[in-house]
């Protein structure tokens, strides 16, 4: 799978809440809290390779993520790929034991919104970093990604957020920026 993904932080959650229902027909799922511990491999820089992976315990479950370097200049876009597994504590004690450790924790209030052609939507609050919207389609081949990055971006300019001020560090590559 791979993740197109456009993120922009924003001041006012409850106005591009109301302006996603409003003015591109979304519609509101649920809201999750999301746990995420991020690992680093014991002998491969992830900073350095633009990788990522990541045990995640939420109210959905807990997923193990591998994130992929980004593909795309414009965007967050990169392969991702999840499993579910069913016990946090356990998931981690195997990758420490086999050589990864922690390196950092993101915590989310993240409200989940659905968009007509398979889009979701999400306003973040993060903690210690403040509100974001991340605007993702999941593509099955690079094929889509040029046409649905555009489809993507036109849907910051119907909530009125520049596509200047979008952001392509993942929330990990912004926490650790302020450590």
């Amino acid at each position: 799978m791979i993740e197109i993904e456009i993120k922009c932080p924003i001041n006012d959650p409850e106005g591009i809440a109301e302006k996603l229902i409003k003015k591109v027909n979304a519609k509101f799922i649920k809201t999750v809290f999301q746990k995420d511990i991020y690992l680093q491999h014991p002998s491969k820089n992830f900073k350095e390779t633009d990788e990522a992976v990541r045990i995640r315990h939420s109210d959905d479950g807990i997923q193990l993520t591998y994130k992929g370097p980004k593909i795309d200049t414009l965007s967050k876009t990169r392969e991702e790929l999840c499993v579910y597994v069913d016990n946090f504590e356990t998931i981690l004690k195997i990758f420490e034991r086999i050589g990864f450790f922690p390196i950092a924790k993101v915590n989310k209030s993240r409200k989940i919104f659905h968009i007509e052609g398979n889009i979701s939507a999400s306003i973040d609050q993060v903690q210690d970093l403040g509100n974001f919207i991340e605007l993702e389609f999941e593509a099955k081949d690079y094929s889509q990604i040029e046409t649905k990055r555009e489809n993507l971006l036109s849907i910051l300019d119907k909530l009125g957020l520049s596509r200047e001020n979008t952001e392509r560090k993942s929330y990990l590559e912004l926490i650790l920026a302020k450590l």
